[in-house]
């Protein structure tokens, strides 16, 4: 089910104008997925919304860590490391400019919020393509914990997870982490190099909530991470070597010539 066509008596809150509302009462063209929706759908990085989102893509010509997003066909050609663009992230309400500076991966998050077209000053930062909005999940005060672990080939192992506790009457804490590793699935054939499309990385996130009052609440986040994959590889495949290519099937033999690859 689409995030932004909830079922009957289902209510979804958005603060894609700065303050809590529900999705269908925001003015705007606005898809939303709940932190629930990214662990069923196994959405683990930003590449991922682009099969749940309209309208957006997602390139990662920089890796798989780098992705630049285009909403509704807006994007950008410059692929500098210090270049903005069109399309404004927010980790938390934090404005993300540089496309390296978007989160490592999508773990113990509430929602994402993707909102589409121009955007203003204040909140979108005068993108016009769209914005998008990761807003991690809160403590709250029931002490509670969830462990997921995953094993795959090429030595893949991945573990994520979180545990929340009361710290006082009106304090409470939260820590989330998730850790994945994956030997590459691309043949590396120079000596005693690595193979490519490996993966290596980690990410851990602590959340603190005080509220003083009925009135006033204060959230701090520590947060750390790291990603240092080995990066795609290119697959050469050469032509036909001469002349004659399509005619040697003819008389039996092949077109496709490798030359000076072993």
């Amino acid at each position: 089910m689409a995030a932004d066509e909830p079922s009957e008596g289902s209510e979804i809150l958005v603060t894609a104008l700065r303050r809590n509302e529900r999705l269908q009462d925001v003015p705007v063209s606005i898809t939303a997925l709940s932190g629930d929706q990214l662990a069923e759908q196994r959405m683990d990085s930003p590449n991922d919304l682009a099969g749940s989102v309209p309208n957006l893509q997602v390139t990662t010509s920089g890796g798989e860590g780098l992705p630049i997003f285009a909403l509704r066909g807006i994007s950008m050609s410059d692929f500098s490391l210090n270049q903005q663009g069109p399309i404004a992230t927010y980790y938390d309400e934090v404005y993300k400019g540089s496309f390296p500076l978007l989160p490592l991966g999508l773990f113990d998050l509430e929602r994402v919020e993707v909102l589409r077209g121009p955007q203003g000053t204040l909140y979108g930062k005068n993108t016009t393509g769209g914005a998008i909005n990761f807003i991690s999940r809160k403590p709250s005060y029931e002490t509670q914990g969830d462990l997921s672990l995953s094993l795959g080939n090429y030595d893949r192992y991945e573990a994520s997870g979180a545990v929340q506790t009361a710290l006082g009457e009106n304090v409470a804490a939260r820590l989330a982490f998730t850790f994945s590793r994956a030997d590459g699935w691309f043949k590396n054939l120079l000596p005693g190099k690595p193979d490519m499309n490996a993966t290596r990385q980690y990410g851990v996130r602590l959340s603190f909530l005080a509220e003083p009052s009925d009135d006033l609440e204060f959230i701090l986040r520590l947060s750390t991470s790291l990603q240092n994959p080995v990066n795609y590889g290119i697959f050469g495949r050469p032509g036909p070597d001469g002349t004659g290519a399509g005619v040697y099937e003819v008389f039996g033999g092949s077109s496709y010539f490798r030359t000076g690859l072993g």
